[in-house]
């Protein structure tokens, strides 16, 4: 992941973990990245990135996510969404 010099000035979001994989491939060329992280509620969120990501563009990512539909092998919306234990 690229570091940049800079970093995104507005206000502070607390977050109880974030992981950024490694690049993942594509044998027709390109590639991505997973980013994952949990918010200070426990919620788990992940999104597909461009494996040229820079730290600033995770930042905004996370920032600007939108919930949107959980998929599951069996896709039911009456489930709630993945949640961690608070300590």
């Amino acid at each position: 992941m690229k570091h940049s010099d800079h970093s995104i000035s507005a206000p502070t979001f607390q977050l109880r973990g974030c992981r950024v994989s490694a690049p993942i491939l594509q044998p027709w060329g390109g590639g991505c990245r997973i980013v994952e992280w949990i918010d200070a509620e426990g919620q788990i969120s992940r999104r597909v990135v461009a494996a040229d990501v820079t730290e600033d563009e995770v930042v905004a990512t996370i920032r600007h996510h939108v919930t949107g539909r959980k998929h599951m092998l069996i896709d039911d919306e009456r489930m709630p969404r993945q949640t961690l234990p608070r300590r």
